[in-house]
């Protein structure tokens, strides 16, 4: 198995146990009692593929579970621009550290920070993650997988960017600091016509986490209010400290 596979394995473990150590019935949307207590036993008793790089990433005995991730930034052929230029100032940054400490004197503390703004978010580029991911593993699901197992959709939101304001009359503004999909009714909407081939949804990132039941949704967005989804203004940012030595600048 290459590095990158077992990589990306750890990621979809990591993050099948993050849903398991966070579910609360509070965190679920359109399930009965019985049926949150049936989800957690398939949760508990999901195993990886045996074959790895196939799908679904997860099999229990009466269905499946496939893991995905979603973004808010700008996604190209190469993926979230943002991983990408996090992964270049990073390496700017500690180039250029290094490049200061080397020419600072002998045993003098050198301390540099750098910032830089995040790569644009929104909702739109969200939405679009979640349509194009979704289909591409709905195909493989029409490759893959008998009609007659129940199927999860494991969504991973890896940017925390987004925002979500709900607006109620004669209410204060509720604000939650990420995106919440359980409020996305045109969204919802739209994975609905995927009620026989996807049961469940759940969404997951280091804030929050939300069970969905496809089948319910029409009565979920019922209760939906006014929604608005807002970008966050975030910095990335790094720090470095060190001393120049003796080894640094030759006897």
């Amino acid at each position: 198995m290459s590095q990158n596979q077992d990589y990306q394995n750890n990621i979809e473990h990591r993050c099948l146990n993050l849903v398991k150590n966070s579910m609360v019935e509070e965190k679920t949307f359109g399930l009965s009692r019985q049926e949150f207590i049936e989800l957690q036993k398939w949760l508990k008793d999901a195993k990886p593929n045996p074959i790895s790089n196939n799908f679904p990433d997860f099999i229990f005995k009466e269905g499946f579970i496939e893991h995905f991730a979603i973004t808010s930034s700008q996604e190209d052929k190469k993926g979230a621009k943002q991983k990408r230029e996090s992964s270049v100032f990073k390496k700017n940054s500690e180039s250029s550290f290094l490049s200061n400490l080397d020419s600072s004197e002998e045993n003098i503390l050198v301390s540099q920070s750098f910032a830089k703004p995040f790569v644009e978010h929104s909702h739109y580029n969200l939405v679009n993650s979640i349509k194009k991911n979704w289909i591409k593993h709905m195909s493989s699901y029409e490759k893959s997988v008998s009609h007659n197992k129940i199927g999860i959709f494991l969504l991973e939101y890896i940017d925390l960017n987004i925002e979500t304001a709900v607006l109620r009359e004669n209410e204060p503004v509720e604000v939650f600091e990420t995106y919440r999909l359980s409020l996305d009714k045109d969204l919802l909407n739209w994975m609905y016509t995927f009620k026989e081939k996807i049961q469940y949804l759940i969404l997951i990132n280091s804030l929050s986490l939300e069970v969905i039941k496809i089948g319910s949704i029409p009565d979920i967005i019922k209760e939906i209010p006014y929604v608005i989804y807002a970008p966050t203004v975030c910095l990335w940012q790094t720090k470095n400290v060190g001393y120049g030595t003796p080894f640094m600048h030759g006897p």
